[in-house]
């Protein structure tokens, strides 16, 4: 009987425990207090200095107006601001230590990155204490986590060293903790631009985050007007933003993809890898390879001569409507390697090039096809030596500046022209020549 009646004392205390112990924790949670520690908590993993707005409790279940921070001088991240929260609690997970949120949605999240942190006063219900003086009752974990987080729209607006503005808005977001510091992120939809580069359409993107570096895994956009770019890569969110991407890209409307003072038509496709500091975007270094279909490029520029070799060959334009080349980019200065391009069956150039700024350097094989070259006596026998393909072919020199480029054809041209026109017409050769002259200079 003693021991009947201390068996039943014990249970009632160990009850009296468990529910003492559970008031305390219900009433802990919905206090300014557990607010703060949260806020504290959140803050800590997004390396910011933020607060929640005051949490209301259904249950395992709180929601919350909002999170606003700003962003800490280790932070790349100058500002956040997420709305309308609602968070699911694992209670089982205290006993093991840890106060886990399995679950997280938020219907908007507002982010700046950038060099500038931005001011966001705090409001008159912010914490009147520091978080980081906050500490846990002795009885409660300090082991704190989040399993999954959805976003409905997730804005990321930013700003370069340089001033040059982006963002890509609009975007759901889903991301899953797969370890300490470690997050799978899945996005679909939304739109990105960034400067004066044509805007995106977001299809998807699959990345994997850490403490130090964001690997995207794969990425899908699509081009208003037509074409997709598919990228993949990593970029380490240190000190600097050292980054590697490599990009596959098809069916592009090369105006687009390319400065529009150089005027190129067609559908571009390709493979590019960025290398470099995305804060110093335009320091970085692009390699790869580019091809070009449909192409609309007036050579009249570099080459009036063969412009004109063209329309006294019966074609009534030089345009090259094929391009392909494999090049290197960097500190502006653009170096093509197997350049080749072509007009129809009539027109084909091969060769190297560098174009700086206030420089163009290149060493090209042009071939021609008979029919052109056939009118000026000389041509064939002097300059477009070589035959292969059905083309007759010559090397040409290119120098001068993108602005006033510069070629050795004419000259040479004109001088076997009139080494021939001297050979077999003697007295008619001067005013031969002249005329020719005139006809490459019109």
């Amino acid at each position: 009987m003693k021991s009947f009646r201390l068996l039943i004392l014990v249970s009632a205390l160990l009850v009296l425990v468990f529910f003492s112990g559970w008031f305390a924790l219900y009433s802990f949670i919905r206090s300014d207090s557990f607010r703060e520690w949260l806020s504290k908590k959140v803050s800590h993993t997004l390396r910011v200095d933020g607060f929640f707005e005051p949490l209301n409790w259904e249950g395992s279940t709180f929601r919350s107006a909002g999170f606003t921070a700003t962003g800490t001088p280790k932070s790349k991240l100058r500002s956040i601001h997420i709305t309308n929260i609602s968070a699911h609690f694992d209670w089982r997970q205290l006993l093991k230590g840890t106060w886990a949120v399995d679950h997280v949605s938020a219907e908007e999240i507002e982010a700046l990155v950038g060099k500038n942190p931005a001011e966001t006063p705090a409001p008159a219900n912010g914490p009147t204490t520091q978080p980081s003086a906050l500490k846990l009752p002795d009885f409660l974990p300090s082991a704190f986590r989040i399993e999954q987080l959805y976003v409905g729209s997730a804005n990321l607006h930013w700003e370069t060293n340089h001033g040059d503005l982006g963002q890509l808005v609009g975007t759901k977001v889903t991301a899953t903790r797969r370890g300490p510091d470690e997050w799978d992120v899945a996005a679909v939809g939304g739109n990105a631009r960034h400067s004066a580069y044509p805007p995106l359409q977001i299809d998807y993107i699959h990345a994997a985050l850490s403490e130090n570096s964001i690997a995207i895994r794969e990425a899908k956009a699509l081009v208003p007007g037509g074409g997709e770019i598919q990228l993949a890569g990593k970029v380490f969110t240190g000190r600097q933003l050292n980054a590697e991407f490599a990009a596959d890209f098809s069916n592009l409307d090369a105006n687009q993809a390319l400065p529009p003072e150089w005027h190129i038509g067609g559908k571009s496709s390709g493979h590019l890898v960025y290398a470099g500091d995305l804060d110093r975007f335009e320091h970085g270094q692009v390699t790869g390879s580019i091809k070009i279909a449909g192409a609309a490029i007036d050579m009249t520029n570099l080459f009036v001569t063969l412009h004109e070799l063209a329309k006294f060959g019966g074609l009534k334009d030089v345009r090259i409507d094929s391009i392909e080349t494999h090049l290197k980019y960097h500190e502006h200065e653009l170096e093509l390697s197997d350049f080749r391009a072509s007009y129809q069956d009539q027109i084909r150039v091969e060769g190297a090039g560098v174009i700086r700024p206030n420089r163009l350097d290149g060493s090209l094989l042009i071939g021609l096809s008979p029919k052109i070259l056939g009118w000026i006596p000389g041509a064939q026998e002097r300059v477009f030596i070589d035959e292969r393909d059905g083309l007759r072919w010559a090397k040409v020199n290119i120098s001068g500046t993108p602005d006033q480029p510069k070629e050795d054809l004419t000259r040479r041209l004109i001088s076997a022209f009139r080494d021939k026109m001297t050979q077999e017409f003697r007295g008619q050769a001067k005013d031969a020549v002249k005329s020719l002259l005139d006809m490459f200079h019109q």
